[in-house]
């Protein structure tokens, strides 16, 4: 496929067509590394371990909430030997 290099704010982009993408196994939002060598821009996918707050980021507020049996569970006295 031929594309044109373009003037992007003080870089310069492209544009990548879907079933492009979908072949190289990228989506939207990945994060990918691009290395340059003569002629040639390689781009690929960045595997980065998702962390705990990547993936509560996506999370509805409102399952953070606190629920009435919770917060009893959480000001409960210990019991027995759990400490």
């Amino acid at each position: 496929m031929k594309t044109n290099i373009r003037k992007w704010g003080n870089s310069a982009g492209t544009i990548i067509p879907v079933p492009m993408l979908d072949a190289a196994g990228i989506a939207l939002g990945d994060k990918v590394n691009i290395e340059a060598k003569t002629g040639t821009l390689i781009m690929t996918l960045v595997d980065e371990p998702m962390t705990l707050g990547d993936l509560l980021a996506d999370s509805p507020k409102k399952s953070f909430r606190i629920l009435e049996e919770d917060q009893d569970w959480i000001d409960a006295k210990p019991s027995g030997r759990e400490i």
